[in-house]
């Protein structure tokens, strides 16, 4: 088949529908049992009966038949991602995102309402603290469990050893309806802004005694890039490069990897392939449904730009990452003046790289100081969360008030991940940060 005809149906088409207006977003938070173990199996259970009660029904099952996905009349669904540690609430897609966050907070403290008296907890942060006490089976759904296999093939060397690492990793993922005509642009804009969202979001701290990640505020990124997706060809993080027309997207989308086939209702691991040579050779269209890419900005087949290097926030701040992804875009003009000014002032030898985007973002996570002064990142930052709450207020939804965080963040060059640094090294216990980040009137 051609390949590329086939990849321009598959994942540009959608962009080309009417009424691209709607934002969706995925939030997932580590989920703790207090006692500092693994979560109960009993609480697991209770939790999805609780939902049931509450106007929940079954949206999928493990291979069992238990209920892993549950779903409601709003079209919200909630699951187990990946592992037990990590609870997901999808969000239906919205117009205005400040319903979308009513739904969520409300659904919230529904979860807690169980979660609490049963001596656990969701939490706000990337990384799961309970982590080296935490039992990480991946839930029985066959997409974990043929990721964990494939995962386990790559350990040492280049590769971490946390072969389990998507049991404990969480982060908050927003979906922009975008047109095609505007798709280049914004995939560009989003793709360079990654360093400015680590700057604002990080949250994921490595853990205890692991060693040469001291100063890292995102962790997430180097467990994605260094496990055995980072073998893939480009299917792990940052963006980089311009890109102009749609045929650019085109040909980024070909060079992806497929790296498992979907046929007769099971997922197969197959050697690593570029999309336009497996799909010119061996592949038959339902083995798209097999594909899978985890870069920080993706083109979904869903038809939205999904911007995913955002690490999960402190409960009360849930929504700040996707309501700056929302101002910034409908301020993509403004937005892409900014960059281009702060860009200006770079050295040379990182302006001008092809992988500006990637040593930029890695600089930001390690903890790094930027090769600008220290008040042109301030300036920078305060400009763009001024502009994407100009933008929101503009909507006239009531969106921008889920910005409040981000003035103090740019102003003081903060994020939730140095802000714990700071509390644990004053003496503050992880029990009482735990219970500041899964509290949703506590916002930072």
């Amino acid at each position: 088949m051609n390949a590329r005809e086939f990849v321009e149906k598959e994942f540009l088409s959608r962009f080309f529908q009417e009424k691209r207006k709607f934002t969706g977003v995925e939030l997932e938070f580590p989920l703790l049992s207090l006692e500092g173990g693994s979560v109960s199996e009993e609480v697991v259970r209770g939790l999805i009966a609780h939902l049931f009660k509450n106007g929940f029904t079954t949206d999928g099952t493990d291979i069992h038949g238990n209920s892993v996905f549950l779903i409601n009349a709003d079209g919200d669904s909630l699951s187990f991602d990946n592992s037990y540690n990590n609870f997901e609430f999808a969000m239906a897609k919205d117009e205005n995102l400040f319903n979308t966050a009513i739904r969520f907070y409300k659904l919230y403290q529904l979860v807690q309402n169980f979660l609490l008296p049963n001596n656990h907890t969701l939490c706000g942060m990337g990384t799961n603290p309970h982590q080296q006490k935490a039992e990480t089976s991946p839930v029985d759904f066959p997409i974990y469990c043929t990721l964990r296999d494939y995962l386990s093939d790559f350990s040492g060397g280049y590769f971490h050893r946390y072969t389990d690492f998507p049991a404990w990793l969480s982060s908050v993922q927003t979906h922009l309806d975008v047109t095609a005509v505007s798709l280049p642009r914004a995939l560009t804009l989003f793709a360079s802004m990654d360093f400015v969202r680590g700057l604002l979001f990080s949250n994921s701290l490595p853990f205890s005694g692991d060693t040469g990640h001291e100063n890292t505020l995102c962790f997430r990124d180097y467990l994605w890039e260094h496990s055995g997706f980072g073998y893939l060809a480009d299917n792990t993080g940052p963006v980089c490069g311009e890109f102009r027309i749609l045929d650019d997207i085109t040909d980024m989308i070909c060079k992806k990897s497929m790296f498992l086939s979907y046929r007769d209702e099971q997922y197969k691991m197959i050697t690593p392939t570029e999309l336009d040579t497996y799909f010119e050779t061996e592949g038959i269209p339902s083995d798209i449904d097999g594909y899978l890419s985890f870069k920080n900005v993706e083109i979904t087949r869903r038809g939205t730009l999904e911007i995913r290097s955002d690490c999960a926030q402190p409960v009360g701040a849930a929504f700040a990452p996707p309501a700056f992804n929302l101002g910034i875009f409908h301020g993509l003009a403004e937005a892409e003046q900014l960059m281009q000014d702060f860009f200006a002032h770079l050295p040379a030898e990182i302006a001008d790289s092809p992988s500006r985007n990637k040593i930029l973002r890695r600089m930001v996570i390690n903890g790094e100081l930027l090769p600008i002064k220290e008040e042109s990142v301030k300036t920078l930052l305060l400009k763009l969360v001024t502009l994407a709450i100009h933008k929101l207020e503009e909507r006239n939804l009531g969106e921008e008030r889920l910005l409040a965080p981000l003035f103090n963040r740019a102003q003081t060059l903060s994020c939730p991940a140095k802000v714990t640094k700071e509390r644990l090294a004053k003496g503050e216990s992880m029990k009482q940060i735990i219970a500041d980040y899964a509290n949703p009137e506590y916002v930072i």
